[in-house]
């Protein structure tokens, strides 16, 4: 393996322990009187300096083609962040964690629909599984009351985030953009819509300056730093061993939420998340096929 490689997955983990983090992080920002559109467009304004400080020799490159499929796209990359800080809002930041990582799970039925690629049975071991996982982790006092409104909207999440990563990968592939100008589209096409939601619906809230800090570290480095990085290490790396990587980042989730907010976890949310992240790696990786992981 390369030396930029070795960098590359090293650089993706640690973006993973970031990404984990964010999950609670949100949870702060909340707690400081941020609304879920006061926390979005933080998370994209900052992004989008961020991005177009590196990029922004490359903008005068950006065609009509990029900013139409760009703005498709980026609909499904809002609507995917807007539903995660719903569901933070309304559940724990740990079982928000586990929920979005099932995004990874319905990506192969989506890629049939645009790529007409079959589902194998390792994708439908993982859905059963995954189901399982999502069963456990709701399950409270003898029915599903633990499923509440927050697990919802988390779910719609990872549905959305699934249409992100495989319309981002169908337009790119079709008509071959260049993924730094698409990724700038996307962000700038979320912090349009976030600032519309916030204009309509929600306030800044009255705090100290101290307070926004949540939102510099979503946007920075979750969001900014995250998609650049993202970037690298796809290109040195293979998608295999950065799947494999990115799955740690419920996990990271899970023990950032308490260590730093110090939530509970309950025997319920350990196993139900493990199950989650046993169907992740079996889509990703499938382990009983005869093709090595490279």
């Amino acid at each position: 393996m390369s030396k930029k490689a070795t960098y590359a997955e090293i650089s993706i983990f640690l973006i993973t322990i970031i990404w984990g983090l964010g999950f609670p992080i949100t949870k702060i920002a909340t707690s400081n009187g941020f609304g879920p559109n006061s926390i979005m467009v933080g998370r994209f304004l900052t992004a989008a300096i961020l991005l177009f400080i590196v990029y922004f020799r490359r903008l005068k490159d950006i065609n009509k083609s990029i900013i139409k499929y760009g703005v498709i796209t980026g609909l499904f990359l809002f609507f995917g962040f807007y539903f995660q800080t719903m569901g933070n809002i309304h559940t724990t930041a740990s079982k928000n964690g586990f929920i979005t990582q099932l995004n990874i799970v319905f990506v192969p039925y989506l890629y049939y629909l645009f790529f007409k690629k079959k589902v194998d049975i390792f994708n439908i071991i993982s859905v059963i599984i995954a189901i399982s996982g999502l069963f456990i982790l709701t399950y409270k006092s003898g029915d599903l009351s633990g499923f509440n409104l927050g697990d919802f909207y988390t779910l719609i999440c990872a549905v959305m985030v699934a249409f992100n990563v495989v319309t981002a990968s169908y337009f790119q592939k079709k008509y071959d953009f260049d993924p730094a100008l698409f990724v700038f589209v996307n962000i700038i096409t979320s912090l349009v819509l976030s600032l519309i939601a916030l204009a309509l619906f929600e306030k800044l809230p009255n705090v100290a300056l101290v307070d926004y800090w949540p939102l510099l570290f979503l946007g920075i480095l979750n969001t900014g730093l995250g998609f650049l990085v993202q970037g690298y290490a796809l290109k040195y790396s293979l998608p295999t061993r950065i799947s494999l990587i990115v799955t740690l980042e419920s996990v990271f989730a899970a023990i950032g939420s308490v260590l730093i907010i110090k939530e509970v976890l309950s025997l319920e949310i350990v196993l139900g998340g493990l199950l989650i992240i046993s169907a992740v790696l079996i889509s990703e990786l499938k382990p009983f096929n005869n093709k090595s992981i490279k």
